[in-house]
């Protein structure tokens, strides 16, 4: 008598293996998908996490430049912070914020929690502690076009990173320029 192998164990196997290729070639599209939004995410990162220093700020019609104004920009380690120092007023004032911002693949969001404001006149100084975006989270949804990271809120609050120069306005209405500081 004569013994043939039987056929379901090579059945199974193959059953499995096409199991196995199909959630490969299902999953592979997603890993890809995921893998291309980290490197852009990161890639978006790189262009705005810095330190800018203030070039020239647009107020009532005039471009004001250091000495007149001054300021910082730091957008790092999950950390904002903004230091503008504005002497072409009659009443000089001082403004910093310290704050926190989080990434996803489409949306810059921060939020300050510590906010100070001075201002000096003949009287004194005045105070004042009322939170940037009254202390809540404001989204941007990131795009990229021309090689630039385009960023806007829903309010029209923008922010536009074009190689070393960052961009501050509303609604394409100009109010900050800001340079990247150089690496020491």
């Amino acid at each position: 008598m004569v013994t043939f192998p039987s056929v379901r164990p090579h059945q199974r196997t193959t059953s499995l293996l096409s199991a196995l290729i199909l959630v490969v070639l299902l999953v592979l599209p997603l890993a890809c998908a995921s893998t291309g939004q980290k490197r852009r995410l990161n890639e978006v990162k790189s262009r705005v996490e810095s330190v800018w220093i203030l070039e020239e700020w647009h107020m009532k019609g005039e471009v004001v430049r250091p000495p007149e104004v001054d300021g910082r920009f730091i957008v790092h380690d999950n950390t904002c912070v903004t230091i503008l120092l504005n002497r072409a007023v009659e009443e000089p004032w001082s403004y910093y914020t310290y704050g926190n911002y989080t990434w996803d693949a489409s949306t810059f969001a921060m939020q300050f929690i510590e906010t100070s404001f001075f201002k000096e006149s003949a009287s004194g100084i005045t105070v004042s502690h009322k939170l940037t975006f009254d202390g809540k989270r404001k989204s941007f949804a990131i795009s990229t076009k021309n090689n630039k990271v385009e960023m806007r809120a829903d309010d029209g609050t923008e922010l536009i990173v074009d190689g070393d120069t960052l961009i501050y306005g509303s609604k394409g209405k100009i109010t900050r320029i800001w340079r990247r500081a150089a690496a020491e």
